[in-house]
């Protein structure tokens, strides 16, 4: 071997080397993310009063609510309900599935005996939002090598 063609062909190719991967620039590239997002919805009360339950000595309260999903896609709600008689507060959970653009009726007898105010708390689920921003990254040759793979094939 001919150690003085080697020698400079080495050097040469660990200087360029060198140069590739210092040499930066910047590049914009557009990148997407997602956000979390609740469902829409509405809520309404139908009605609320009075009732006997079983064994027909304790008067409690009945509420009646009317919750849409006026999104685009079908969810499962979490509905807190809230009842405060005035000497404790209970809270009783329903789960329920609406599709989209579906309202459903929903009835519930509070745990409390006597009359209660109800407050009720709609918890939607949640949506993944795509987005997107451009972003700026700083490049350099060896960022886009694997690019000039095929030209020597």
């Amino acid at each position: 071997m001919n150690w003085q063609i080697i020698v400079p062909i080495a050097l040469f190719l660990v200087i360029a080397a060198i140069i590739m991967s210092t040499v930066t620039w910047e590049v914009e590239e557009v990148e997407t993310y997602f956000t979390s997002e609740p469902y829409t919805y509405e809520k309404s009360l139908i009605r609320e009063n009075q009732v006997r339950n079983f064994p027909w000595i304790n008067e409690v309260t009945r509420v009646q609510y009317m919750v849409k999903n006026t999104d685009a896609h079908e969810g499962t709600f979490n509905l807190n309900f809230i009842f405060d008689n005035g000497e404790e507060t209970r809270t009783r959970t329903k789960t329920v599935d609406i599709l989209a653009g579906e309202e459903k009726a929903v009835m519930i007898d509070s745990p409390l005996k006597g009359k209660s105010t109800v407050t009720l708390n709609v918890i939607p689920p949640n949506k993944s939002i795509p987005q997107e921003r451009t972003v700026t990254k700083k490049v350099n040759v060896f960022d886009y090598l694997w690019q000039l793979i095929p030209l020597f094939k």
